[in-house]
């Protein structure tokens, strides 16, 4: 058996401020609140066509609903959905431990931005609310193993928000396209972390 497994979990805990109700660039009203099962067939969807287009996720591909589920859903999944009534799936993040055990306190997130919703500052603002929805499920911390260096996006959000780089790893991928690729790892520690989701604007 390996010593290093992080077991599937869900938190129960219910955070009381969401659903959050988000206005992105152009207007447009998203909701962001926890995953329901409903979300499946189109979270699947939108993570197989970014592991397909092979920038930005180490995994070289992600056949089915199975293999999704056993990554993406094993712990705490945030839906951004359209606000109206068809309630579209335009993105999400998970929230887990990035180690087990005695290391578990620092977490790790996954974020996705469906293809036609890019463009909008949906990544960001998910971003901004990662790191209190982190924070309040009792994590002490983030760390980012892999963040590629031509996702020039994710570069610019991590940094924004304060994320201090504590390494680069040579050569990290070999992603399609563009070969061996390194990548930055991001650690943003959640003490220094001020007010309530509320200040998100």
């Amino acid at each position: 058996m390996s010593c290093y497994v992080i077991k599937p979990t869900s938190s129960s805990q219910r955070l009381p401020y969401l659903p959050l109700l988000m206005t992105l660039r152009g207007g447009r009203q998203v909701t962001l609140d926890n995953y329901r099962e409903q979300d499946e067939q189109q979270l699947f969807h939108i993570f197989k066509k970014i592991v397909e287009d092979g920038q930005n996720y180490p995994q070289e591909k992600m056949e089915s609903v199975q293999d999704f589920r056993d990554y993406y859903l094993s712990h705490d999944v945030f839906v951004a959905r359209d606000a109206t009534e068809t309630e579209e799936v335009l993105g999400a993040f998970y929230v887990k431990p990035n180690f087990p055990g005695r290391s578990s306190h620092i977490c790790n997130g996954g974020f996705i931005v469906k293809e036609t919703a890019r463009g909008m500052g949906l990544g960001k603002k998910m971003a901004e609310y990662f790191l209190y929805i982190a924070r309040d499920l009792g994590y002490k911390a983030s760390f980012f193993n892999l963040v590629y260096v031509n996702n020039e996006a994710s570069l610019k959000i991590w940094r924004g928000l304060g994320f201090k780089e504590i390494g680069l790893v040579p050569n990290a991928g070999y992603l399609k396209g563009l070969g061996y690729t390194d990548a930055v790892q991001f650690y943003y520690d959640f003490s220094t972390l001020t007010g309530s989701v509320e200040q998100i604007r």
